[in-house]
């Protein structure tokens, strides 16, 4: 088996998923792909500000913004301001933006399942392993 190859398959295949979601009438036209990405960085990061999503991606907080500004106004995301610091405005996902999800994650969830159910305990660390190494080396790819 070429771990590189069906890496590559299984990547592409990922994208594919999301993209055709993207197309269909489940999501009306309303949000694009890019506005997915930002929701999932939301979703993922709790306390999520403009500036993580800015510094994570290495672009302009005014950039940020103008995206999370749009999330907000479709009824995607809430800002709640920090009661520490009232400069700081934690990003988080509304009902409706987790309702997309729900959509989205089905393929997830169906693959999870059945690999809880055909694979071991002691095969799923493995898989939990492997995933943590790509997760590490890509945090740094661009980096490097």
């Amino acid at each position: 088996m070429d771990v590189i190859k069906i890496t590559n398959k299984f990547c592409n295949e990922y994208v594919l998923n999301e993209l055709r979601l993207m197309s269909s009438d489940k999501f009306d036209g309303k949000i694009t792909y890019n506005s997915l990405l930002y929701l999932e960085l939301i979703n993922c990061m709790e306390n999520c500000t403009v500036s993580y999503i800015a510094d994570s991606l290495k672009i302009a907080r005014s950039s940020v913004t103008l995206k999370v500004n749009e999330l907000e106004q479709l009824g995607l995301v809430t800002k709640k301001q920090s009661e520490s610091d009232k400069r700081v405005f934690y990003l988080s996902v509304t009902d409706l933006a987790d309702a997309i999800f729900e959509i989205d994650n089905k393929a997830f969830i169906k693959a999870t399942r059945e690999i809880e159910s055909r694979f071991s305990k002691k095969e799923i660390e493995n898989y939990t392993e492997i995933l943590l190494i790509f997760i590490k080396h890509f945090k740094g790819a661009i980096d490097d």
